[in-house]
């Protein structure tokens, strides 16, 4: 039976639908933003906005909330972030539950990324609140512009922050993953400026910025560098007409790696195979490297590494300590000195269409939350 409408008795899973039915691509969180800030005062909460992130009515800022404990342990801080990737140009979120599967009823993602993070986040302090249930301390952050280059996490300053340590909840696949590696991201663009000529006519008068571009790409070494490292060149842009000598070409990619050294290296050769194809075919080059998220290394034995685990145990799941290649809110949580953790919520297939969560995983992930500040709450000893 399919129940576009929320018909679902479960709390947490209408919050889900709520969230999810409000378009909220980079840049433009405004609507959801205002729809966490009033259900958090209906909670008797206090919510702090910082500025907007963006231009117009629909930005939004990072919002921030504090729920004072009393108990003897360690507070905590909670993070998800509030906007998804934008796909298909006026496709409208329509989320559907569907048995016990919640999918999109559209051709918009369906937003679980990382909309499943922020209902069980919310309903977990909900329960909180509703029942007395004694904590030593919860901090929300919910953060704006993950997807487009973790600015909201980049704008929030950790000062007047009162947790020993943080869970992000925005990885993909079963409620069971620590993440406690990422690796270090750096973009490269290059934009190569030759001379147009017709091709036709006087094609020697001509610099091609295109053959320029073409070069340097195929000198690169991409792919799976190494074991610690992927280099990608993702976007090539040139030209105008097929009988001109093109003047303008960019192009911009990437590399990670776990391992700082092995990153310098490729990020060197990709410049040296981009500064080669220029000299060699006469055009003029810029090029930039942008620090976009830095790694974290974490082990069984740091704080947030033991509370996921015990808490995951308590919940009846054995945890599983992962890496990744990607990044998230958490690279720079712990840059700026807040030991974190990113934890999966049980989405599938984000960045499609297809994405879908099973009420299973949302209800597992609301669980997990409350597990952690049980567990933070009577662990006193670091």
């Amino acid at each position: 039976m399919n129940q576009a409408d929320g018909g679902s008795g479960d709390p947490l899973v209408r919050l889900f639908l709520d969230l999810a039915r409000i378009p909220s691509p980079s840049g433009s969180e405004r609507e959801v933003v205002d729809f966490l800030a009033h259900y958090l005062a209906d909670l008797g909460l206090e919510t702090r906005e910082d500025e907007p992130l963006g231009e117009g009515p629909a930005a939004a800022g990072n919002l921030y909330c504090h729920v004072p404990g009393e108990g003897p342990g360690i507070p905590v801080l909670f993070s998800a972030h509030t906007d998804t990737v934008f796909t298909t140009p006026d496709a409208q979120p329509e989320p559907v539950l569907d048995g016990a599967i919640i999918r999109s009823g559209s051709r918009a993602v369906l937003g679980a990324d990382d909309k499943a993070a922020l209902a069980a986040i919310i309903d977990a302090v909900g329960q909180v609140i509703n029942s007395g249930r004694r904590h030593s301390g919860i901090e929300l952050m919910l953060t704006v512009s993950e997807e487009n280059g973790l600015k909201g996490a980049k704008a929030f300053s950790l000062e007047g922050v009162k947790a020993r340590c943080g869970f992000c909840l925005d990885s993909t696949g079963p409620v069971r993953e620590v993440i406690v590696r990422s690796p270090t991201q750096k973009t490269i663009r290059a934009t190569f400026k030759g001379k147009s000529a017709h091709a036709g006519v006087a094609p020697e008068e001509g610099r091609s910025a295109v053959l320029a571009a073409s070069r340097a790409v195929s000198a690169m070494r991409l792919g799976r560098i190494d074991e610690e490292t992927t280099a990608n060149i993702g976007v090539i842009k040139g030209g105008e007409a097929v009988n001109v000598v093109p003047d303008r070409c960019s192009i911009s990619g990437e590399c990670r790696s776990h391992d700082g050294s092995s990153l310098e290296q490729q990020v060197s050769e990709m410049l040296d195979a981009i500064n080669r194809a220029a000299a060699e075919t006469g055009v003029d080059v810029e090029t930039s490297v942008v620090d976009e998220f830095h790694s974290f290394d974490l082990s069984a034995d740091n704080l947030p590494v033991k509370l996921a685990s015990r808490a995951l145990r308590s919940i009846g799941i054995e945890p599983v300590l992962a890496s990744t290649g990607g990044g998230s809110d958490v690279n720079e949580f712990n840059r700026k000195g807040l030991e974190s953790v990113n934890l999966s919520v049980g989405m599938e297939k984000v960045y499609t269409p297809d994405e879908y969560i099973t009420v299973e995983s949302l209800g597992q992930a609301r669980d997990l939350v409350l597990a952690i500040v049980d567990i933070a709450d009577g662990h006193d000893q670091v």
